[in-house]
């Protein structure tokens, strides 16, 4: 006992698990920047930089996606590993990406791509 009363170990974990809490809140606090669907000047774009841009898009979105994936399968690794580490449990939740920026980028990018499909379909360009 601490002459707070207080119990020594709870004086140890109170700033570990206020650090892992703020580690948990800025991974969920990361921010996605999704691509904007129109954009100005949408409308003098020639036929090959319509086609441009989307192959670009397609390869960014691709990307998204796959990262994605690699995030989501980092969470569950963390996880599963950090039950079978003492006091992983708190370990394991501070490091779980929680945000959503990889499919947020995506999507908007697929929405783009839709905007320019239409541009190009109207232009009558070929894709």
């Amino acid at each position: 006992m601490m002459p707070s009363g207080k119990p020594a170990g709870l004086l140890l974990r109170a700033p570990l698990a206020i650090s892992f809490c703020l580690l948990l809140c800025a991974c969920a606090a990361r921010t996605a920047t999704p691509v904007a669907i129109s954009r100005d000047g949408d409308e003098r774009l020639g036929c090959a930089q319509i086609a441009a841009e989307l192959t670009d898009n397609r390869a960014a979105e691709s990307a998204s996606r796959q990262h994605d994936k690699e995030v989501e399968q980092g969470n569950v690794a963390r996880n599963v590993v950090s039950v079978f580490v003492p006091g992983g449990a708190f370990a394991g939740a501070a490091s779980t990406d929680l945000s959503n920026a990889e499919q947020v980028q995506a999507r908007s990018l697929a929405d783009r791509n839709e905007r320019l499909v239409n541009l190009a379909r109207m232009k009558g360009c070929s894709e």
